[in-house]
């Protein structure tokens, strides 16, 4: 059995959240003049002859890098795919920053709830965010009187962007809460994200709260597995609900540490060129429950179906997001980067989860307005967490 590298050139993300190789049309219109012509059956010549003219006869001067960028997306747009997308050097720098969890901001997970809004999933301990009162299942509306959305991928980078900035600099947030708006006030600081939260339920039961696939998730989570195996511990919950996904390398390596040997997932591009995911068949053989919801995406989906498809585990919880898709981010010598979704995923029985979700073996709902806290769960006000632990007493 064998695990596939991830190449950091293209590394392969599976992102809800957090741009082709678009620097050839790039190339090809920064310079265009009216006395290039095109072969007809060229299909972007009438692009370039339009960027011409623009420079030639526009009434003001104009910036041929936000033409550039603005032809970019405008062509990624047709795909009307919204996980597809084109990052500048400055946006590709921030993802890069929200992907090793180190930056500068407030301190929460902000990401679509399918229903056009941004949604804080997560507000992280000690963070600028926590302080000032801002709780998981906010809607963030705007920023610095900017109003924001979230329908597309492109809308929650721009709302990260915008939250973002310099050290001890202030930035206005209004959010809505159970229909009343709330505006506070945060002061930017350094955020040093921990992608993995653990405690110990019940005296004997592990609790893992996986935020993201991405970061120190893979070292977090074989960090928790020791202290619990030193606790004693002798049952498992792997909390991953609202975890947007994140990278196809960190969710194989850590099923490999919890499912047993046998095929995790594989991915398919339209080609028909499939790769293969594997479990070595090592790995911590104690009854394990994963929670999952409606926002638990992508990476949180391979990690739920493999679970579920080996008999591993009781997945619990509401049926998942159904994102079954894989994006490839390729990213160029001057900074910038392209997202672009390459192929689907499927689980090792060849069940795709896109527009589906995988359905929990115990079906818990929670009311909209009952707040999860991640970081300090508490089985007595969480039915799901609740559902879970009673699934494993018995176990």
């Amino acid at each position: 059995m064998f695990k596939r590298p991830v190449s950091w050139m293209t590394a392969i993300c599976l992102v809800l959240i957090a741009a082709m190789a678009s620097s050839t049309l790039t190339l090809l219109l920064v310079g265009s003049t009216p006395a290039d012509v095109a072969p007809a059956e060229d299909p972007l010549a009438r692009a370039r002859e339009i960027l011409a003219i623009v420079e030639r006869d526009y009434y003001t001067q104009i910036d041929e890098n936000q033409l550039a960028t603005g032809a970019i997306r405008g062509m990624l747009a047709t795909l009307d795919d919204p996980y597809t997308f084109y990052y500048t050097a400055e946006e590709y720098q921030a993802m890069n920053e929200e992907t090793t969890g180190h930056y500068s901001g407030v301190g929460m997970l902000v990401g679509l709830d399918g229903r056009g809004n941004l949604m804080v999933m997560r507000v992280f301990r000690d963070s600028p965010a926590m302080l000032a009162g801002v709780q998981a299942g906010d809607l963030l509306v705007a920023v610095n009187g900017t109003p924001v959305a979230g329908n597309t991928s492109r809308d929650l980078n721009t709302a990260v962007s915008l939250l973002k900035g310099d050290d001890q600099t202030p930035v206005e947030a209004t959010f809505e809460r159970n229909g009343e708006r709330l505006t506070f006030t945060l002061t930017r600081g350094a955020v040093n994200i921990n992608y993995v939260e653990y405690s110990v339920l019940d005296g004997d039961i592990g609790y893992l709260s996986i935020y993201q696939f991405s970061g120190d998730d893979v070292a977090g989570v074989t960090e928790a597995l020791s202290a619990f195996r030193e606790a004693g511990v002798r049952a498992l919950v792997v909390d991953v609900r609202s975890n947007p996904g994140g990278l196809l390398s960190d969710v194989v390596q850590i099923c490999d540490l919890l499912v047993p040997e046998g095929m995790i997932v594989y991915t398919e591009d339209r080609q028909g060129r499939r790769q293969e995911y594997y479990a070595d068949g090592e790995y911590w053989d104690v009854p394990m429950a994963v929670l999952v919801n409606g926002m638990s995406a992508s990476a949180s989906e391979i990690f739920a179906a493999a679970v579920q498809e080996s008999g591993r585990g009781a997945i619990v919880g509401e049926t998942t997001y159904g994102k079954g898709i894989v994006q490839t981010l390729f990213s160029f010598a001057e900074g910038d980067g392209v997202q672009l979704t390459t192929s689907a995923y499927y689980t090792a029985s060849g069940a795709s989860i896109h527009g589906r979700g995988v359905t929990p073996d115990i079906e818990v709902s929670l009311a909209d307005d009952d707040p999860i806290l991640y970081y300090a769960p508490d089985p007595e006000g969480d039915e799901q967490l609740r559902a879970a632990l009673d699934a494993l007493q018995g176990a």
